[in-house]
């Protein structure tokens, strides 16, 4: 599937990215051949890495069927820890990876109808394979052949019942592509129309949180550091700073545990702005503008905004008051995450932090900064 997917990634997600960018989300794309080391595959770690990659990536999902029925895991594989996390594996040793990928995409869920896709290339595909590379194409073996067969048809029979979108036999990797793309259109379009776009402050939110996600992909979590900050946001301290060297994995560690504290503090209002991690995310004064903004959207103040940069200045130290007092009669934390204060822009002094009172924070207002020596 090689050709296949190359296809898609030149014909497909570059114009499927710009029609998302205008509905003000962003695609990405992920092959589950990507990422996975030499090795955590000697660590038979494959399959739940597939695995957790499908979760992670809903709501789409897209099944490429040929004649090959892939790699089956080795029976130790299936631990006794995935087991556990996936208690559907039971009895399923024996499958190929890619049928247990699309079990758990999409045949185990049926949220997934109307965001699954599966196409099926035209057995005859491989007359148009030079002779030396056809058993790239074919079968492994009978008994391969057969679990194909049965893995289609069943396919078929779920695609039916679901009204699951599946086009048999396309005839080639080009023909695939624009397929797969007005299919996805189509999908897209519906759950982001251009009549529901998010305004400017919730797109620079949802712009914040992208830069987050990404991070969260590359982190291995220390539950010591977690608790670090954990215990901050359970007291009445000062501000806290996460100082370390560059590419140590501050920003990393904020946006993995903002989603760690999310699950237990689901009613907590977080303000998370990385700098650097958007185009004007570095102006202190943006920031400033930013907060201001989203404090008053949440505490529903009538305060008019500042109309200027000196306005906004004077005001500021107001404006983190009123959140703390609305934390407080709401029995709940307002939290400011600002990673990497070291890339704010050199301009009015802003390194020195003059701008940013620490007064206002308490047991309800929580501010949790990063930097590195400059």
């Amino acid at each position: 599937m090689v050709d296949d997917r190359n296809a898609l990634m030149t014909h497909c997600w570059p114009e499927l990215r710009r029609f998302c960018r205008e509905r003000q989300v962003e695609l990405v794309e992920v092959d589950l051949r990507w990422g996975i080391s030499e090795e955590q595959s000697t660590r038979k770690e494959t399959l739940k890495l597939c695995l957790d990659e499908i979760r992670a990536c809903r709501p789409f999902f897209i099944g490429l069927l040929g004649e090959r029925y892939g790699w089956i895991p080795e029976d130790e594989s299936f631990t006794a820890d995935l087991k556990e996390e996936q208690p559907w594996l039971k009895d399923l040793h024996g499958k190929s990876v890619t049928e247990l990928e699309i079990l758990h995409g999409v045949l185990n869920n049926p949220e997934m109808a109307g965001r699954a896709f599966f196409y099926f290339r035209d057995p005859k595909f491989i007359y148009q394979i030079p002779k030396e590379n056809k058993a790239d194409f074919l079968s492994e073996d009978s008994e391969s052949a057969n679990k194909q067969t049965m893995l289609k048809n069943v396919i078929r029979t779920i695609c039916k019942i679901k009204n699951i979108p599946l086009v048999e036999t396309y005839t080639n990797p080009q023909s695939l592509a624009p397929v797969v793309l007005e299919h996805l259109k189509t999908a897209i379009g519906k759950q982001f129309t251009l009549e529901n776009i998010p305004d400017p402050l919730t797109c620079e939110a949802r712009d914040h949180e992208a830069f987050a996600e990404i991070r969260r992909r590359t982190y291995i979590g220390r539950p010591t550091y977690y608790e670090i900050l954990d215990n901050y946001c359970n007291s009445d301290g000062k501000p806290v700073v996460l100082f370390w060297d560059s590419g140590i994995g501050k920003s990393a560690l904020i946006a993995n545990w903002v989603e760690h504290w999310k699950k237990s503090h689901p009613d907590d209002f977080i303000f998370e702005h990385f700098i650097g991690g958007t185009s004007d995310s570095s102006d202190y004064m943006k920031i400033i503008f930013r907060l201001i903004k989203e404090i008053k959207k949440w505490t529903e103040d009538s305060f008019d905004l500042p109309k200027n940069d000196e306005e906004a200045r004077r005001d500021f130290y107001l404006w983190l008051s009123k959140a703390r007092l609305s934390a407080e009669r709401k029995g709940i934390r307002f939290i400011i995450i600002l990673d990497a204060l070291n890339q704010l822009e050199d301009k009015d002094h802003s390194r020195v932090l003059g701008w940013l009172p620490t007064e206002p924070f308490n047991s309800n207002l929580k501010l949790i900064t990063s930097y590195i020596d400059w």
